[in-house]
């Protein structure tokens, strides 16, 4: 009996650990989603904003560029008086009682964090080390895609939202290059900073997402912005690198539960 209890004790101490080192997957994306409505007319209209992903169970990041103080995200379109703005996953899970805590627009970064842990929240290991060469892949919600499958009803002035799944998408290729920046355009203000540089180009709403190592699975860098052509005509879409996120994140006290960092 003794020993049986001791393996089963091993089991419970050991699947946290196994859990957040699986590699990083559609499963641990989440997208922001905002719905316009109107309750006199009954009419609603909404999509995806963006990709974010959670560093513990409790914080997630996401870019600056679209979640600014003053974004569109957070305000109705026009015609319409309300908003719901939340976040939803492809399993059909949603938050909703979340905010920014930090924004860093230096780095395209914003960290956020939601009041209590989700069941559904699956946090990314994270890697610090990046290399040109490096096979990645990214994950997110391309805003052209829309959302496929929902179902929501207006009662009194609150939207309800009866069913929401959204589908991820994935990318990807090599790092092209590590190297210093500077691009202001897009809402995005990049003033000499050093970036990965990846060898294919991106999509709207895929800003915010992780940018992944294929043969550790865990996080290298946040997708942040496609390099204007006017810039490189070849348009590659960049990343922010782990290394320079991470010290924001250490000074928010939100790594304290990230998994494992390389």
């Amino acid at each position: 009996m003794k020993q049986i209890a001791l393996y089963l004790c091993c089991a419970v101490v050991l699947l946290p650990s196994l859990c957040r080192s699986q590699p990083v997957s559609p499963g641990h994306v989440w997208a922001i989603v905002k719905v316009s409505y109107d309750p006199t007319t009954l009419k609603a209209e909404g999509g995806s904003g963006g990709t974010v992903f959670f560093v513990n169970e409790t914080t997630f990041v996401t870019a600056h560029h679209g979640n600014e103080a003053n974004s569109a995200m957070l305000r109705p379109n026009a015609g319409y008086p309300n908003v719901r703005v939340f976040l939803a996953n492809s399993r059909g899970d949603m938050i909703d009682d979340f905010w920014i805590v930090k924004r860093v627009p230096d780095y395209d970064l914003a960290i956020g964090r939601i009041s209590k842990s989700h069941p559904a929240v699956r946090v990314c290991p994270l890697q610090t080390e990046i290399a040109p060469g490096e096979e990645v892949y990214n994950i997110g919600f391309p805003t052209d895609q829309g959302v496929p499958d929902y179902l929501f009803r207006i009662e009194g002035h609150k939207l309800i939202v009866q069913r929401i799944r959204i589908k991820p998408f994935r990318q990807e290729g090599t790092v092209q290059a590590i190297k210093r920046v500077t691009v202001r355009a897009n809402d995005v203000n990049l003033q000499g900073k050093t970036v990965a540089v990846l060898d294919y180009s991106s999509r709207v709403g895929f800003s915010g997402g992780p940018l992944v190592s294929r043969s550790s699975g865990k996080v290298v860098g946040l997708m942040s912005f496609v390099i204007p052509k006017e810039f490189d005509p070849r348009t590659p879409a960049v990343a922010i690198r782990m290394s320079d996120i991470e010290p924001f994140l250490e000074r928010e006290g939100q790594l304290k539960d990230a998994g494992d960092k390389k």
